[in-house]
């Protein structure tokens, strides 16, 4: 690890003999005073370095049962545009090889709005670089598509790889407000960027940090509140994210309430 993801591990886990006796909380603060950062970057530090070990520890007991996966998400960074004539998503995905591989398989859910009473829903999709789509196909009522890439070469253990897919929704079909990744292998960091038309801008913007996935779909706005930037974009970075957990970014066009 860099030395500061190293001494945020020996502070995390009170491994100071120095500063054993502090709450966590003050030992966050130490460690944002060394590295010369906020409270809040400190502890995304330590979010992170927990995030690597966990990753760490798991590849290690993969390797002895002999059971590890090929390859894991390192990190994601995804673009979901509001602004063209029908939503297109960019994800941009840095995957890490745990024992040689050629190909991956990604998965990617659009699931009905509770009114959506419409014919099959469909996407298209490509590959803008790093891969080819060598099959598509679909499963749970044709809501979640499993797509199955082609590496331009093998990649050894322990490189890293990127590549963009690329998602649009067919005109008029409707999507659910919001856009969450869940990771179901160990991942370091995720951005999420929404861009909105400059005419039609949302009442409410919110992040889903970390929530279990059947909360994605509570329309209530969440108290992590987020405000649109001059161009009509939003952003927000995770970091130490958890398996099976939901990240993303939420919106709606009505009043609280409604």
């Amino acid at each position: 690890m860099p030395a500061d993801l190293r001494r945020a591990v020996v502070l995390a886990y009170a491994l100071d003999p120095e500063h054993s006796y502090l709450r966590l909380e003050h030992r966050t603060d130490q460690l944002a005073r060394e590295l010369s950062c906020q409270h809040r970057t400190a502890r995304r530090r330590i979010d992170e370095a927990v995030a690597r070990l966990v990753a760490t520890a798991l590849d290690a007991a993969w390797a002895e049962v002999g059971a590890a996966p090929a390859w894991h998400m390192h990190a994601m960074h995804a673009l979901l545009r509001l602004d063209t004539p029908t939503p297109e998503l960019y994800e941009t995905r840095d995957i890490a090889a745990t024992r040689p591989v050629d190909d991956i398989t990604v998965q990617f859910s659009l699931p009905r709005r509770p009114d959506d009473r419409g014919a099959e829903h469909d996407i298209a999709v490509d590959v803008l670089h790093g891969a080819r789509i060598r099959d598509v196909s679909r499963h749970n009522d044709g809501q979640i598509f499993r797509l199955d890439l082609t590496l331009p070469r093998t990649l050894n253990p322990g490189e890293r790889h990127l590549l963009c897919l690329h998602y649009r929704v067919p005109e008029g079909q409707p999507m659910r407000e919001h856009y969450v990744f869940q990771p179901l292998t160990p991942c370091v960091r995720c951005t999420v960027r929404l861009r909105f038309p400059p005419d039609r801008a949302p009442r409410h913007v919110w992040r889903l940090d970390g929530v279990p996935p059947r909360a994605v779909d509570d329309r209530a706005p969440g108290p992590d509140r987020l405000h649109l930037d001059g161009v009509g974009e939003v952003a927000s970075t995770f970091d130490g994210l958890r398996q099976g957990h939901a990240y993303g970014v939420a919106w709606s066009f009505e009043e609280a309430g409604r």
